[in-house]
C-alpha cells in the first residue's frame, strides 16, 4: 500500500498533467585508412622471400602456427617442436606450450596445437581444417590452419564480401568491428560488439542529427525536430506562438512549448527537442510531459547543441534544468531520453521537488547526466523504468531512487553509473534506492556513501544503500561497489535472496558471498568524489589498501568497453577488470 508521501507526490504529479488525444577502445591491430569508404582495414605481415613465414628460423603466422615439426618461440620465432606426441600412425602431432599472463585468460593467448597441413589452393574456408576444428577454418600460404588472421590482408574480403573484416579476437571474419564500423550506415549504424554485426543504433552518438530511440534501435526522424531557446520573446531570439515556431530560425522560449506542439493535433512519437545556445540570465525551468491515452508509449528526445564535460553542464543556461519544483516530470505512456544535461531542484522544503518524477507504462533513460541537489527523491518512480547510463544521481536530501512499484511492476538499469551521497529526512525517508516491486539490473556502477536514517537502534530503519520492501525485489548486480556513510545504519542492503549480486565489492555481511566484504569505512577510502556531478572515481593513492584491490569484476561480452568517462576498459572475456563505474588510469 503506498504511503502518504506516496499518494501526495502522485496527486502533485496528477495536477501537473493533462491527460492528451544514443568512444571506442584501442585498436587492437595495426590499421591503414581505406580510401574507398574512409575506415579502417586489418593489416597483416606477409611472408619474406628471404625467409617464408612458417619455415624454420622464420616468422609464426598471425595465428601462432609454423609448419609440421616445428612451433612458434616467444619471440614469434618458428623452432623445432619441444614435444611431440606419438600417435598409432608415428609422432605427427606437435604441441606447444603457452603462458597465460597475469589478469589474462586462457582464451587471450595464441596456440598452435597440433600443425595441421592443409593445401590452400583448395579454397577457403578449408574442408580439411573445418574437418578438425571449425573455429580453425582457413589455410595459410604455408599451409597450416587457423583463423582469419592466417589470411591474407583482403581475405575475408573474398572469402565472404558481407564480412569482410577480420576479428583478431576470435579468428573470424565479420562484418564490423568496434575499431572498424565503416560498413554499419543507414538503419544500421551501429557495430553490436557481442556478435559483431551491424545493427540498429544504441547510443545517441550514432545518431549525430537527432536521437537515438533506443527501445527501438531506431534513429529519431531528422524531420520532427524541434528547436528550443531559453530566454524571453521580448528579445526576439525566441518565440512563444504554437504551432508557429519550432524552427531554427524560430525557435521556442521553452520545452513545454516544444511539446505543446509536439502534441498540437495529437500525441505522435518520435520528436527531438534540441536546445540552442542562449545568452539568457536564468537556467532553464522545468519541463512537464503530460500523460497520453495512447496504445504504445511516445517517444521524445531532449539534446543540446554542442558537447561538453558533465562538470561543465551546470555552468551553461541551455544544458541546466532547474527549478524548485520537480524539474521533469514525465506523464504516463511516454518515453523519454534525456541526454547530458544536468537537473538541479533548489527547493529546502517540498518533498515533490524531485529531479525527475515519472508515470506507470513509461520509460526515462538518463544518459551522460547527472541529478543533484534535489529535497525530493532524485528519480521517483510510480510503475515507470528508470535507465542510467554514464550519469550519476548525488546529494539528494532524500532518496537518489525512488521505486514505489506496488501498482505496475517498474525496473531500474544502472550501467557505469552512481547513485552517491544522498541522505535522509526522518519524516520522508531516503538512502541510496528504495524500491517495491521492482526488479534490479546493474553493472560495473557505484552506490556509494548513502544514509537513509540516523537511529542505529531502529529495526525498522531503512537500508541505507539499498531498501526493499518484503520480498517484491529481485534482479542482480555484479561488477559494482556497494559502501553506506560512514557510521550509518546498521544495515546497508536491506533485502531479501531473491535480489543476487555477484563479483561486488560490498559492505554487507549477508550477501557477501561470491562478492568480497569490507567495512564500508574501507570501502569508501578507495574513492575521491566530483563535488559537481557526484561521481566517484577511484582514489590513485587511498589512505589504506591499494587501488588493485579493487579489481574483483569479471567483464564478459556485453559489457562496457569504457567505464563512466570514456577510458578503456580490459574487454577481454572472462577478464578481471575492476569493479564499479571507474577504471585506474594508465
Amino acid at each position: 500500500m503506498r504511503s502518504p508521501r506516496a499518494w501526495s507526490y502522485v496527486t502533485y504529479l496528477a495536477s501537473t498533467f493533462v491527460l492528451g488525444a544514443c568512444p571506442t577502445s584501442p585498436a587492437a591491430t595495426d590499421t591503414d585508412s581505406d580510401p574507398t569508404t574512409g575506415g579502417q582495414v586489418q593489416t597483416t605481415s606477409t611472408s619474406s622471400d628471404d625467409c617464408p613465414i612458417g619455415d624454420l628460423g622464420c616468422a609464426c603466422t598471425q595465428g601462432g602456427a609454423c609448419n609440421e615439426g616445428l612451433s612458434c618461440s616467444p619471440d614469434n620465432k618458428c623452432e623445432p617442436a619441444e614435444q611431440t606426441t606419438t600417435s598409432e600412425s608415428g609422432p605427427d602431432e606437435t604441441t606447444a606450450t603457452t603462458t597465460v599472463e597475469p589478469g589474462t585468460t586462457a582464451s587471450d593467448t595464441s596456440t598452435t596445437g597440433p600443425v595441421t597441413p592443409c593445401n590452400p589452393d583448395d579454397g577457403q574456408p578449408n574442408v580439411e581444417c573445418m574437418d578438425i576444428d571449425p573455429q580453425q577454418p582457413f589455410c595459410s600460404d604455408a599451409g597450416v590452419c587457423g583463423g582469419c588472421t592466417v589470411l591474407p590482408p583482403d581475405g575475408c574480403a573474398i572469402v565472404d564480401p558481407d564480412k569482410p573484416i577480420c576479428n583478431p579476437d576470435d579468428g573470424q571474419c565479420v562484418a564490423c568491428t568496434v575499431d572498424d564500423q565503416s560498413l554499419c550506415t543507414g538503419a544500421t549504424p551501429a557495430c553490436n560488439p557481442v556478435n559483431n554485426t551491424c545493427e540498429g543504433c544504441f547510443e545517441h552518438s550514432h545518431c549525430p542529427d537527432t536521437a537515438c530511440d533506443i527501445l527501438k534501435r531506431e534513429c529519431f526522424p531528422i524531420d520532427q525536430v524541434i528547436y528550443v531557446r531559453h530566454g524571453t520573446e521580448g528579445q526576439q531570439e525566441c518565440t512563444n506562438k504554437v504551432p508557429q515556431g519550432g524552427y531554427e530560425q524560430a525557435p521556442y522560449c521553452n520545452a513545454n512549448l516544444a511539446i505543446e506542439h509536439a502534441q498540437w493535433e495529437g500525441p505522435t512519437s518520435g520528436w527531438t527537442f534540441k536546445f540552442l545556445d542562449t545568452d539568457a540570465a536564468t537556467f532553464h525551468g522545468d519541463i512537464h510531459i503530460p500523460s497520453v491515452d495512447v496504445g504504445e508509449p511516445i517517444s521524445y528526445a531532449f539534446v543540446h547543441e554542442g558537447s561538453f564535460p558533465q562538470q561543465e553542464l551546470s555552468q551553461l543556461q541551455y544544458t541546466r534544468l532547474q527549478s524548485n519544483g520537480a524539474v521533469m516530470t514525465v506523464g504516463a505512456n511516454v518515453v523519454a531520453y534525456v541526454n547530458n544535461f544536468s537537473i538541479y531542484s533548489i527547493s529546502n522544503q517540498d518533498d515533490n521537488a524531485v529531479g525527475i518524477g515519472c508515470l506507470q507504462n513509461s520509460s526515462v533513460f538518463l544518459d551522460d547526466s547527472y541529478i543533484r541537489d534535489t529535497r525530493g527523491s532524485g528519480i521517483r518512480s510510480f510503475g515507470c523504468d528508470v535507465y542510467l547510463r554514464r550519469s550519476s544521481i548525488y546529494k539528494s536530501r532524500t532518496e537518489g531512487v525512488e521505486l514505489n512499484c506496488a501498482e505496475q511492476h517498474c525496473e531500474l538499469h544502472m550501467i557505469n553509473s552512481y547513485i552517491s551521497d544522498n541522505q535522509h529526512v526522518q519524516s520522508d525517508g531516503g538512502g541510496g534506492i528504495f524500491a517495491e516491486n521492482a526488479t534490479l539490473d546493474i553493472v560495473f556502477s557505484g552506490i556509494l556513501g548513502n544514509n537513509a536514517e540516523v537511529d542505529l537502534n531502529d529495526m525498522f530503519a531503512r537500508g541505507d544503500s539499498i531498501h526493499c520492501v518484503g520480498d517484491t525485489v529481485d534482479g542482480l548486480i555484479r561488477n559494482s561497489v556497494i559502501g553506506r556513510k560512514q557510521m550509518g545504519n546498521a544495515m546497508s542492503i536491506k533485502c531479501t535472496a531473491k535480489l543476487t549480486f555477484q563479483k561486488t565489492l560490498l559492505d554487507s555481511e549477508e550477501f557477501k558471498m561470491g562478492n568480497h566484504k569490507k567495512a564500508s569505512e574501507d570501502i569508501l577510502q578507495y574513492f575521491n568524489t566530483n563535488t559537481i556531478t557526484g561521481a566517484k572515481p577511484i582514489n590513485p593513492e587511498p589512505p589504506m589498501g591499494s587501488p588493485e584491490d579493487l579489481a574483483l569484476a569479471i567483464w564478459t561480452k556485453g559489457d562496457p568497453r569504457v567505464d563512466f568517462d570514456g577510458q578503456a576498459r580490459t574487454a577481454k572475456d572472462n577478464q578481471i577488470d575492476y569493479v564499479g563505474a571507474d577504471v585506474m588510469g594508465p
